[in-house]
């Protein structure tokens, strides 16, 4: 993940830093020298020096440079796997679940100390007034993004999913219109699918709200709402719960926003359903 200069030699605390980074580096990213001193059982003085020792000029030019690494995609399914395989071995004294419950303890901590929750607000407030809301992320996130549209539209806001790849992908473009604003799920790899919704929103004047653990990368550069929520980790396999909490809290809020609009959907819904039971 972090190249090193040539010739140094690293201490003790630098030697940890330079692990943890490699095992966890979306967690450094929203992580200040106080935090990463308490990862690596040291002070946050001897966690700047650390860092300088590692050929950067402080903790900002560290961040950058771990997001251009993300922003890449480097590494592959293979090293995930092999990285968290080894942290299992080493935690014989604790469970799988343990591990993801601490992991998860941790994660929501220092989101609840972060920015998070008044961008979150801001984000709402712009996605309030959209005429319609659009989702896309790619892999498994697409799946978040249906679930998400699914819970939208049960509140009465008109939502879609920007599906599909490569040529395919163009007819998802065209169906953007002006005044739509779209939540785009952006974590690993930036693929060309992603950099066209951003660009075609631009070109519209949509609004852009971009949910990512890189707020430094190509895609959350421009957009109008940038929520920076790292995946939790387990070794270096990836877990999305803090991306589906951050998607059910924007639900939420906007049913908060439009009672009545929630309301009336919702009897809709309950209607239509009595509808489909079987006859007696």
């Amino acid at each position: 993940m972090i190249e090193r200069k040539e010739g140094r030699r690293l201490s003790g605390a630098a030697r940890r830093l330079l692990h943890y980074i490699e095992q966890h580096p979306n967690a450094v990213l929203v992580s200040s020298a106080l935090d990463l001193a308490a990862r690596i059982e040291s002070s946050d003085a001897t966690v700047i020096r650390a860092i300088q020792s590692l050929g950067f000029d402080g903790l900002p030019h560290l961040k950058t440079a771990i997001a251009e690494k993300l922003d890449q995609g480097v590494r592959t399914p293979v090293e995930k796997v092999g990285v968290t395989l080894r942290e299992l071995a080493q935690e014989r004294s604790r469970t799988p679940f343990q591990l993801i419950v601490e992991a998860y303890a941790r994660m929501l901590d220092m989101l609840s100390r972060s920015p998070l929750p008044e961008r979150l607000e801001a984000a709402v407030r712009m996605l309030n007034d959209a005429a319609r809301i659009g989702l896309h992320g790619a892999g498994p996130l697409n799946r978040l993004a249906q679930q998400t549209a699914t819970h939208l539209a049960r509140i009465g806001r008109p939502s879609f999913v920007m599906e599909g790849s490569g040529h395919g992908f163009a007819d998802a473009l065209l169906e953007l219109r002006p005044g739509d604003a779209v939540i785009l799920i952006a974590y690993g790899k930036v693929l060309r699918e992603s950099l066209l919704v951003k660009a075609e929103l631009q070109r519209l004047g949509g609004q852009l709200v971009v949910i990512t653990d890189n707020p430094g990368g190509r895609l959350a550069q421009g957009a109008q709402a940038v929520l920076e929520v790292p995946r939790t980790e387990v070794g270096n396999m990836t877990l999305y719960g803090t991306i589906l909490l951050t998607l059910e809290t924007i639900v939420l809020s906007l049913t908060k926003l439009g009672p009545e609009r929630a309301m009336e959907t919702s009897r809709r819904l309950r209607d239509l359903r009595e509808e489909l039971q079987p006859g007696e």
